[in-house]
């Protein structure tokens, strides 16, 4: 969920991660590009990151090979009527199964059930153009178009905008003497 939240990258992103992507002493992340469109070699996105995710991150980078996928969880398998037992750890391979523990956080923050993982690539896409960042910029740390983000996301390209237009702003009429 901390991955999520402090890139905006897509499930599919975060968990093809690997430990060597994570690079501690830049405070940066190496997120893998989406397979979406017609992209068909691998490149990565920097992302930059704040040290509350760096250290959130970082033990799960103690001790493992820089190919080793960066997020695992428990593997179960079916022991019996509604009986599971933990088999092995592995990675990611379907969003689904990060579904319980994302309404377990949500549940636990106090939040409406009816928010969604997308949520966290909605709300970073947000802060980069609230804070002002160039919409190439957002598009690109989000492995996305600028077309996508003008679509969706004008109501917050021009109300970050105002401050700007109104030192743009010229006297028109001179004053009365």
């Amino acid at each position: 969920m901390v991955l999520l939240a402090a890139t905006g990258a897509r499930f599919s992103q975060i968990a093809r991660m690997t430990v060597g992507d994570v690079q501690l002493s830049q405070s940066r992340l190496m997120i893998p590009q989406s397979f979406k469109g017609r992209k068909r070699t691998l490149s990565y996105i920097r992302v930059p990151v704040g040290a509350d995710t760096i250290a959130a991150i970082e033990p799960a980078t103690r001790g493992r090979s820089p190919s080793a996928p960066l997020l695992e969880h428990w593997r179960h398998k079916q022991v019996g009527p509604n009986q599971w037992e933990q088999v092995d750890r592995g990675p990611w391979a379907s969003s689904s199964a990060m579904l319980w523990p994302f309404h377990k956080a949500v549940e636990d923050a106090g939040l409406s059930s009816a928010i969604i993982p997308y949520a966290l690539r909605h709300s970073s896409i947000v802060r980069g153009l609230r804070a002002g960042l160039p919409i190439r910029l957002v598009a690109a740390l989000h492995d996305t178009s600028v077309a996508m983000i003008e679509r969706h996301y004008s109501r917050w390209i021009t109300e970050g905008l105002d401050e700007l237009i109104a030192r743009a702003v010229v006297p028109i009429v001179s004053k009365a003497a």
